[in-house]
């Protein structure tokens, strides 16, 4: 009886652990810097998250650009020609886990 109460508070304890964790890697905020063809360079207002290194797709201004570089603060994204067109130096920008099942056009 007691063992198995001791089991449920470990595992009720892990999934709160793990739900705390999982919210505190939020979105990273920052301003655009630099505008060169698709890629766009982004200025963090902190240290990036773990999800954000090269190689990997985040989510931004309603696109799923990839990461080409990280160099401390500055991010170095690849958007579509189209998109990239669109975005403005100095305008803000949130960028956010992908979820990786988010469609691409065509």
């Amino acid at each position: 009886m007691i063992r198995k109460t001791i089991k449920m508070l470990a595992a009720a304890v892990m999934v709160v652990s793990l739900a705390a964790a999982a919210y505190a890697a939020g979105p990273a905020k920052g301003k655009v810097t630099k505008v060169e063809g698709e890629q766009v360079t982004v200025t963090l207002e902190a240290a990036p998250p773990a999800y954000i290194k090269k190689g990997a797709m985040v989510t931004a201004l309603g696109g799923s650009p990839k990461v080409l570089a990280v160099q401390g603060n500055e991010v170095t994204l690849k958007f579509g020609k189209a998109k990239a067109e669109k975005i403005k130096v100095d305008s803000a920008i949130s960028l956010s886990e992908c979820e990786g099942d988010e469609l691409q056009g065509c």
